[in-house]
């Protein structure tokens, strides 16, 4: 039998954000609470544990990174090919980012979107994406599904993204562990 820990997670704060969300600064604070949930599921299931992220700077490399220390497979699920994934949504934050999706992007099973699923307009790649992710963590048979979520408790910048993918995820049945960005 096998329990998919699906993640979804904000990136770390461009440098011109208004709102200050997931800055450089909160990085080791928020591995840790990862750590935590993850601990934590690992001790609640006796099933075998998948992890299912993006690739985003942030919270999405910081799941793969911490699935990998602890034993957990994970799978990375990307809205782009690579090279335009890893442009829009880790470059920014520097060279040190771009290693580790590098590194992660080389070790991992690598899902790029569909091809039917890419032809939407730019907004909507992160809601198909994030609808993807959660058709495919429900494709087992034993449905055990929960959600880590790195959420600031805000509806998101845009159509996707974590405060979406929580709802749907809720809709669907699966359990919903959430990380407050704004408590670390």
């Amino acid at each position: 039998m096998k329990h998919t820990i699906l993640f979804a997670g904000h990136m770390i704060d461009k440098e011109d954000r208004k709102e200050p969300r997931f800055s450089a600064s909160k990085e080791m604070l928020v591995r840790t609470e990862i750590l935590k949930q993850l601990i934590k599921e690992k001790e609640r299931e006796t099933e075998v544990l998948i992890g299912i992220a993006g690739g985003a700077c942030g919270g999405d490399i910081l799941f793969h990174e911490l699935c990998k220390e602890i034993g957990i497979k994970s799978e990375i699920y990307l809205a782009y090919p690579v090279e335009e994934f890893k442009k829009q949504s880790v470059s920014f934050a520097g060279k040190t980012w771009e290693m580790r999706f590098d590194r992660l992007i080389n070790k991992l099973p690598v899902h790029i979107l569909p091809l039917e699923r890419s032809k939407i307009t730019e907004n909507d790649a992160w809601v198909a994406v994030n609808l993807w992710m959660l058709d495919c963590a429900f494709q087992t048979k034993e449905k055990k599904i929960t959600l880590i979520a790195l959420w600031d408790m805000k509806k998101g910048d845009g159509n996707g993204g974590t405060a979406h993918m929580i709802d749907i995820a809720k809709n669907k049945g699966a359990r919903i562990d959430i990380v407050n960005i704004n408590e670390i």
